[in-house]
């Protein structure tokens, strides 16, 4: 009897082991989100543009390390732009979306990428109407960080220089995934247009719709 329990325990740990090491975290690398409403403003300012506004946000996976299905994704980008019919805070029914990936990706790593967003983030990107590619520019500087997608997006944002420089009760959303070091920021260049999805926006101004963090899938 002692034996049998022994086994059992060997057998449960072992498992569990098993579990622990396939769903672990694979790929990291840092994230920006940029929405079509201020995530950062007073209040008088939130509510005005909760109704009407926040229906689109653009997802930006920078990896740094890691793989997927045993495919390297070691220092690609993969963009999402997404929207919905209200606000995504509260829209994730009819939610549809765009990946664009660089043409420099191969088959393997494009399916990769696809599997992993779709396993693991279904519930940011809803529905996927079409995978692109597209030329994909993605530097940072300092707090500053500059993306470009073919002709099609084009993002130019500065985070604020740390998460205490802010105030929590003025920070009305939350990133559509969970990020670690999540630190709001703002836009100064956003601008979108393409065929795929019955949205298009090109900004004015600065406005204080970003976070960034660090993302671990």
């Amino acid at each position: 009897m002692k034996g049998i329990l022994v086994l059992t325990t060997l057998a449960l740990t072992f498992i569990a082991g098993f579990a622990f090491a396939t769903e672990s975290s694979t790929v990291q690398g840092e994230y920006i989100e940029a929405r079509s409403a201020s995530v950062y403003v007073g209040a008088c300012h939130f509510g005005s543009e909760f109704v009407e506004g926040g229906r689109e946000a653009t997802a930006v996976w920078n990896i740094q390390n890691g793989s997927w299905n045993d495919v390297s994704l070691e220092n690609l980008t993969v963009v999402a732009v997404i929207s919905a019919k209200n606000n995504l805070a509260i829209d994730t029914e009819t939610r549809k979306s765009v990946l664009y990936m660089d043409p420099s990706t191969t088959p393997e790593q494009r399916a990769a990428l696809k599997d992993m967003l779709t396993t693991k983030r279904a519930d940011v990107l809803g529905n996927i109407v079409a995978t692109q590619t597209a030329s994909i520019e993605f530097s940072k500087e300092g707090t500053r960080y500059d993306l470009t997608v073919g002709r099609v997006l084009a993002l130019s944002a500065n985070r604020y220089p740390c998460a205490g420089c802010t105030q929590p009760h003025q920070i009305w959303y939350k990133p559509l995934t969970t990020i670690q070091n999540a630190i709001v920021g703002k836009s100064e260049v956003y601008r979108y247009k393409d065929t795929h999805l019955p949205v298009t926006w090109q900004q004015s101004s600065a406005e204080n719709n970003i976070f960034v963090g660090d993302f671990s899938i």
